[in-house]
């Protein structure tokens, strides 16, 4: 499956696809003033950058992991300088007696505008990108910053970061000695890059160069992650808008109304045939019997044709029964049978429905069908309505 990177940091976004598991910038810069990036299959994650990152460690009792986030949902934004928090947090160390968490935090308020440049799927802080098959520590510029991490297998140890061109004497040999009891098993120094960091004496410990990158370096180990715990949560809103849903209803006449009409024009198609095959019966008869001795179905004929010229329109109904239909009533289904009328209605006052159709013209009768009843969802009412229509 596709793999597609965004890197987010202050300044912007940085876009990556991968390539042979090696990621190729597509895109960069301000969020305002870039395209959106249109790929609809295969994994996107959002990386979110050490500059944007706020990250502790604190010790809660001991619980499963899983009620520890519900706890932490409740203080996260008490943690952290943070309008509205964004948060995950992976096991440090637990005990009979305790459990420490390592809980990295940033602003999602700006999700939005994120996902107008780049929908993602997947949310990881730049902390948890990397990975080391030995404990090591990697050191490396990125951005006018130099980083220090430390991980073991895919665990988190401790980072630190220092602006670049001073950082003070030693800072790795400091950085060392804070690791505490981890300190003992880091074997590895990992150097990213040519530039001034200083290092101490190996102490035993392997030092490994790697060519610098143009990008943060954690971006090599993404495509290696298991990403099933960093995926996004993302909440499914039902919002009423009232202009919608009476557009909706509209399209629905209008729909309803057109086969209506199209079942009107079939009809009439029919009839015009009918009449088309009695005139040529008549015709025949003519022919068979010149001096009129056969039976005369003038009458017949006339009655065909008078019933259906009588026939009601359907849309001239529908239209009468827009005209008188009160505010706030609906009609769900109509059935016509020559000038009966079946009409199923929803209505909160179905004893104004029925005297306002029955005052209309062209309604003969209007009775009431059955017991109305009650939609406790809407508060009105359904009931159905026998209508006889006037045949002028």
């Amino acid at each position: 499956m596709s793999l597609v990177a965004a890197y987010w940091h202050k300044e912007g976004l940085e876009i990556y696809r991968y390539v042979h598991q090696k990621p190729v910038r597509e895109a960069s810069g301000p969020l305002p003033q870039m395209k959106p990036n249109p790929r609809l299959f295969g994994k996107r994650v959002l990386v979110i950058g050490s500059d944007l990152l706020f990250h502790i460690r604190k010790r809660y009792p001991p619980a499963a992991k899983e009620k520890l986030v519900k706890a932490l949902a409740l203080e996260i934004g008490d943690l952290f300088p943070l309008s509205k928090p964004a948060f995950h947090c992976e096991e440090y160390e637990s005990s009979p007696t305790h459990t420490t968490l390592d809980i990295w935090a940033w602003e999602s308020s700006l999700y939005s505008q994120v996902r107008e440049v780049f929908s993602f799927d997947y949310v990881i802080p730049e902390d948890l990108c990397y990975f080391a098959d030995i404990p090591e520590i990697k050191v490396f510029q990125h951005r006018g910053i130099t980083r220090i991490l430390a991980h073991s297998g895919h665990k988190y140890l401790d980072g630190t970061s220092y602006p670049e061109g001073n950082p003070g004497e030693r800072p790795v040999e400091r950085f060392l000695q804070g690791l505490g009891r981890h300190r003992d098993e880091i074997k590895r120094i990992k150097i990213y890059g040519t530039g001034p960091v200083p290092i101490p004496s190996p102490e035993n410990l392997e030092i490994s160069e790697e060519a610098a990158r143009d990008y943060p370096p954690g971006l090599d180990f993404l495509a290696g992650l298991d990403l099933k715990k960093f995926k996004e949560k993302k909440e499914f809103r039902i919002l009423f808008r009232a202009d919608l849903f009476c557009r909706i209803v509209i399209y629905l006449i209008l729909g309803y109304g057109l086969v209506l009409y199209l079942t009107a024009q079939k009809y009439d198609r029919a009839s015009e045939d009918l009449r088309r095959k009695i005139k040529g019966i008549d015709a025949k008869v003519s022919l068979q019997d010149p001096r009129g001795k056969g039976e005369d179905y003038s009458g017949v004929v006339q009655e065909i044709n008078d019933r259906l010229r009588s026939r009601p329109s359907p849309l001239k109904i529908m239209d009468a029964i827009a005209r008188k239909l009160p505010a706030g009533s609906s009609v769900n289904r109509m059935v016509l049978n020559e000038i009966n009328l079946e009409l199923s209605v929803s209505s909160r006052e179905p004893l104004s429905v029925v005297r306002a159709i029955g005052a209309g013209q062209g309604f003969k009768t209007v009775r009431l069908k059955g017991t109305p009843v009650k939609d406790s969802a809407t508060g009105g009412y359904n009931f159905i309505l026998m209508i006889e229509l006037s045949r002028s």
